[in-house]
């Protein structure tokens, strides 16, 4: 039988950790303007959405899968995990470079020959350190 207390204790902490970031991401957009939700108009609203809820299932399911494996000893390590998780998949997620049409990033500069790379040759390498001139 599967056990779901550990995955509700993973929820609760994925959510602990979405409301962070809702509410680190939520300002006023003047000195006395009303808080704000943090898409920019009706058309984000959607994706952040679905991108929250991936964010608490993977908690979600992280913490099921690892509770019912015997590896999560009590209900803080299940929080512990469900609060982590979300982070740490926006952080992977944030690591992997953005490639092709539109990414908006410059091309990678061609890489140096080997003389430019600091390739020595014979004659530097029998010279001392720091001696710029041809013996």
């Amino acid at each position: 039988m599967i056990d779901l207390y550990p995955a509700l204790w993973g929820l609760l902490g994925s959510s602990v950790a979405e409301a962070l970031n809702l509410s680190a991401l939520m300002r006023p957009s003047g000195p006395r303007s009303r808080w704000r939700w943090p898409w920019r108009n009706r058309a984000d609203r959607p994706v952040m959405l679905v991108a929250i809820g991936l964010r608490l299932f993977a908690g979600f399911g992280l913490t099921a899968a690892l509770g019912n494996s015997a590896q999560l000893p009590n209900a803080t390590a299940a929080f512990a995990v469900g609060v982590t998780t979300p982070l740490v998949v926006a952080k992977f997620f944030q690591s992997i470079p953005l490639t092709g049409p539109g990414a908006g990033q410059p091309p990678e500069p061609p890489l140096p020959t080997a003389r430019q790379a600091g390739e020595e040759t014979e004659e530097a390498l029998s010279r001392p350190r720091g001696s710029n001139a041809a013996s």
